[in-house]
């Protein structure tokens, strides 16, 4: 009676087209199979062998069979499953079931035979694994059991002290890598200690190394003015840039300072008054060139007056006014002095210079002795005077280099 029932719900629970998937199929002769109520149903066998290929469809009501339900639940089990694999192989494969199936059907029967055979292939390997597996331990197991119990418990108390002795050294080698560790770590703090005192002082380097810099710039700024205020200097002649000396070569004009004259005494368009200041101003100079030279003399003193310069020698006093023989014979003997000075100071140093233009001492300059010079002799004493304007243009351009290296020493000195 239930097989009657179950028939009945798998017969009303079938009912659909002729291949499972939904798709009608055609025999050869292009008609579609028919039963005697006009439509062919799909064998329940056929439908309950895709259950496992394709997902179950919609669920369906119960059939009611008087107060009982009965629901239909495909089968699963291994054999079950290879006995619908196989009906659908020969329903895919033969041409003379009363079924047919559709191409995407029998590729989903192959697909799945080969998904299966490859699992039973698995699961095969896995039992022979197993049964290796067993052999071996059933062998081991054999041999034990031959040895004995007391030599099988030796030989665990053989392994156990082994394993106790691999343990202690295992203990000794982590105390042992512990107390590495600790060193690691104290290495690391002083390390750590080490790099913050490197950074300290490297950032302490960059702070001095800008103001180096910054100093360095503002130094070098400096060296550039003074080497510009040098360079000035140098091309400065001081007594030059003082008084405006000017001596004709010939001899035939009189000698200008500061352009006034330097004459013997007054003639024709030469006041008096512009010899006094010329001679005033040619004793300012020979004062200056004195000092400049470092004449040590404290014998000779020089008052520059403008209306009228004074020699001093010792206690006696020379007034350069004009046509005063005596004062211009003082007044030779001292720039002979400082001629001389200054030829001993460039022999001192080493340096070659050319001689002064008139050989003088302190009576006589060139080939004229002053002392044999008449008062009245205009000529000659005009003569002597243009020895001595060249003579302190002489002087005065031997003052101007060694200013000049005076100079230069300083800068380089200072730089």
């Amino acid at each position: 009676m239930a097989e009657d029932k179950e028939s009945i719900l798998i017969q009303e629970d079938t009912v659909a087209p002729l291949c499972t998937c939904g798709q009608f199929t055609q025999a050869e002769d292009s008609k579609p199979f028919k039963s005697g109520s006009g439509s062919k149903k799909t064998p329940t066998w056929l439908e309950s062998s895709f259950v496992h290929l394709i997902a179950p469809r919609r669920t369906q009501k119960p059939l009611s069979l008087g107060k009982q339900s009965y629901h239909y639940q495909p089968q699963h089990e291994f054999l079950q499953k290879q006995q619908h694999l196989a009906q659908l192989l020969d329903a895919a494969s033969s041409s003379n079931s009363d079924v047919s199936i559709c191409m995407d059907c029998a590729d989903r029967v192959a697909a799945s035979l080969e998904t299966d055979t490859q699992r039973l292939y698995a699961e095969v390997q896995a039992y022979q694994d197993a049964v290796a597996e067993s052999r071996q331990r059933a062998k081991s197991f054999e041999i034990i059991s031959k040895l004995g119990l007391d030599e099988t418990e030796r030989a665990y108390q053989n392994e156990i002290e082994m394993l106790q002795q691999e343990v202690q050294a295992r203990e000794v080698e982590l105390a042992h890598l512990n107390h590495l560790y600790k060193e690691q770590l104290e290495i690391t703090k002083q390390q750590e200690l080490f790099e913050d005192q490197v950074l300290k002082e490297q950032n302490a380097l960059q702070l001095r190394s800008r103001a180096f810099d910054d100093a360095l710039h503002l130094l070098s700024k400096e060296l550039n003015c003074v080497q510009n205020e040098v360079d000035r200097l140098s091309m400065v002649k001081l007594p030059h840039s003082l008084f405006d000396l000017q001596v004709d070569e010939r001899g035939l004009r009189y000698p200008l300072i500061n352009q006034l004259r330097l004459a013997y005494r007054p003639k024709g368009d030469v006041p008096t008054r512009e010899i006094e200041v010329a001679w005033s101003s040619a004793t300012q100079l020979l004062l200056i060139l004195g000092t400049l030279l470092q004449y040590p003399s404290s014998d000779w003193k020089l008052v520059p007056l403008a209306d009228c310069a004074k020699l001093i020698y010792r206690k006696e006093v020379f007034n350069m006014s004009p046509g005063d023989c005596r004062s211009l014979m003082a007044w030779n003997a001292l720039l002979d002095h400082v001629v001389k000075h200054a030829c001993t100071h460039s022999e001192a140093n080493n340096k070659k210079s050319r001689p002064p233009p008139f050989p003088s001492s302190p009576s006589s300059i060139g080939t004229t002795h002053l002392g044999r010079l008449d008062r009245i002799d205009h000529v000659g004493w005009s003569q002597v005077i243009h020895r001595m304007a060249s003579n302190l243009f002489w002087l005065s351009e031997r003052a101007a280099e060694l200013v000049a290296m005076q100079v230069s020493s300083i800068a380089h000195s200072t730089v």
